[in-house]
């Protein structure tokens, strides 16, 4: 048995080549749209904690309160725990934000790895001031707890087509997000190690100027 977690294993590795090593096995787990929200972001590995905000019906003016994070994002809160990456969906809305620099700064002291946001952000000199990895489709002040409600958590959600369950890992850095099906990972594992077998050959025939088959690359 491996006695290194499965998170260190993928750690090792830039998104670009593991949605390469899930496009060998016909899966899509590239999530598009969404890039880090500092420049100096380093790479995490966690599993996923699923959130979904639904958009409100009814009373237009529920959970219209003063301060705090609001009563959705509560229940995200407390659910949430060490070595958990947050993947909030948001249906991409660009006009509204769930996720701040209180939300962070709360996540952070649990433990948890990252969150990725199906949408914006806010309070981003808050969010870089303590380093709490954040990464969305931009920034955008305004809350959004008038035009949406809380729906579910961990229950699968689906980003630009990519699906994410509880437990999938996620991994997140400079290049964007991709998502491994908790039932692939082994398999995922396998053929990132070949992969970087074979881009460390290529590599260096690029650099000897000695490439053999110019298709492999």
């Amino acid at each position: 048995m491996n006695d290194i977690s499965i998170e260190s294993q993928f750690l090792k590795f830039p998104t670009s080549m593991i949605s390469d090593a899930l496009d060998e096995i016909g899966i899509n787990g590239a999530i598009s749209g969404i890039s880090a929200q500092r420049y100096d972001q380093g790479r995490i590995v966690g599993r996923a904690l699923p959130v979904k905000f639904e958009k409100k019906s009814g009373d237009p003016k529920a959970w219209r309160f003063g301060g705090g994070v609001g009563k959705p994002l509560e229940q995200v809160l407390k659910t949430m725990s060490a070595g958990h990456v947050v993947v909030m969906d948001l249906d991409g809305v660009i006009n509204a934000t769930a996720w701040g620099g209180l939300a962070s700064k709360l996540a952070q002291k649990k433990g948890v790895l990252g969150t990725i946001m199906h949408g914006t952000c806010r309070d981003l000199e808050e969010i870089r001031d303590c380093g709490y990895p954040v990464w969305a489709k931009g920034v955008c002040p305004r809350r959004s707890r008038n035009d949406f409600t809380f729906g579910s958590i961990n229950e699968p959600i689906k980003i630009t087509d990519v699906n994410i369950a509880q437990n999938d890992i996620i991994i997140a850095d400079q290049s964007g997000v991709v998502c491994v099906p908790e039932k692939n990972i082994e398999k995922i594992l396998e053929l990132l190690k070949k992969i970087s077998h074979q881009e460390s050959i290529l590599e260096d025939q690029v650099l000897r100027n000695v490439v053999q088959n110019w298709d492999d690359i």
